[in-house]
């Protein structure tokens, strides 16, 4: 599933002539020089990457194990990680970058008995095999920055991987020093936000996010965590409303129009659900990206419309759809069950 990425720009400002150039953004913002530099430390021989981060620069540099077409799917379903494990012996894991590519591998990992947590940084999180041990992360105050933008930013970005990495105590006191040191950037506000999210906090969710608005109206990822904080409440008529403005500012975001598709179908505007699905299937196929569980939900949108014919077309594209994992093959039956229960003679 598309993912929504959260992103820091940064842009070098220049003031009036003659006046002084600002500083550029600390280094760690800016790459994960220093995570491949631990990792390399490390002398692992057989490293496990996720695949969104094998271009990220220095990965490559690393003894990396051999890229296996299972391992975009095996991210996501650690028992077809697990085989991957049996048959190349990874002694590190390293995941970089937007965390919902690799959750379930993560969470698997943190759980794991043969590997333990080696390092937790803004980029992602290294993992080694061996006996697991407690993993302490370093304390807020010991992270020198030149200015204290850049470290709330960084705080609040190891807010996030630390409590997907299971510290979540470490995380809470991560993303309190980040409001304490920079509590007029939004992204910070944004990022709380999306840790009260992911505790189920939702009401300081939301207020976090209206925060983070207030400093920089529209911005799309503060809307994006208000949507996903009101249907995870449970408020889908908000969650809606607030859906159909993030789609007008980003018509062509594939994680906007994913969002603004599952939120339809929540609120049964199959229409709405319908032309998010549709536009996001010409922009997977324009990309080269699969389409397969876009077509799946389209073929379900249909169906739920009454449109057998057409949704049966879109399960037979999917299900043509080369290499699939057993699950999206369960989601296409499924979805030609649900196609035939709802439409009876015209599904066949």
């Amino acid at each position: 599933m598309p993912r929504r990425v959260l992103p820091c720009l940064f842009a070098i400002a220049f003031l009036a002539a003659g006046c002084h150039r600002l500083p550029p953004p600390d280094a760690r913002l800016q790459s994960p020089a220093e995570m491949v530099h631990a990792t390399s430390a490390t002398g692992l021989k057989r490293i496990f990457v996720n695949p969104g981060a094998r271009n990220v620069p220095g990965v490559k540099k690393l003894p990396l194990a051999k890229a296996d077409a299972q391992d975009p799917a095996s991210v996501q379903d650690p028992s077809l990680w697990r085989g991957l494990n049996r048959a190349h012996r990874f002694d590190g894991v390293l995941l970089i970058g937007p965390v919902s590519e690799y959750l379930p591998l993560l969470t698997h990992l943190v759980s794991s008995p043969d590997y333990r947590i080696e390092r937790v940084d803004n980029w992602g999180v290294l993992f080694v095999s061996g006996t697991p041990m407690p993993y302490a992360a370093p304390k807020p105050d010991s992270l020198k920055f030149s200015s204290d933008k850049d470290r709330g930013i960084y705080l609040s970005q190891m807010a996030l991987m630390l409590d997907a990495a299971g510290q979540g105590a470490a995380a809470r006191d991560y993303m309190a020093s980040a409001l304490a040191c920079a509590p007029k950037e939004p992204s910070v506000y944004t990022r709380q936000a999306a840790l009260e999210l992911s505790r189920k906090h939702y009401p300081d969710a939301l207020a976090a996010a209206n925060r983070a608005l207030a400093l920089h109206p529209h911005d799309l990822a503060a809307l994006d965590i208000e949507v996903r904080t009101y249907s995870a409440a449970g408020l889908v008529e908000q969650a809606w409303d607030v859906a159909e403005d993030l789609k007008s500012r980003a018509p062509d975001d594939m994680n906007v129009l994913f969002l603004h598709a599952r939120i339809s179908n929540a609120v049964h505007a199959y229409s709405a659900e319908e032309d998010s699905l549709e536009r996001l299937i010409r922009l997977a196929e324009k990309q080269g990206l699969p389409s397969t569980d876009y077509r799946v939900y389209l073929g379900q949108c249909y169906a739920k419309q009454g449109l057998a014919r057409p949704a049966l077309e879109q399960l037979e594209i999917a299900s043509k759809a080369p290499n699939l994992t057993t699950k999206q093959r369960t989601d296409v039956d499924a979805a030609v069950q649900l196609v035939k229960g709802r439409a009876g003679e015209l599904a066949k």
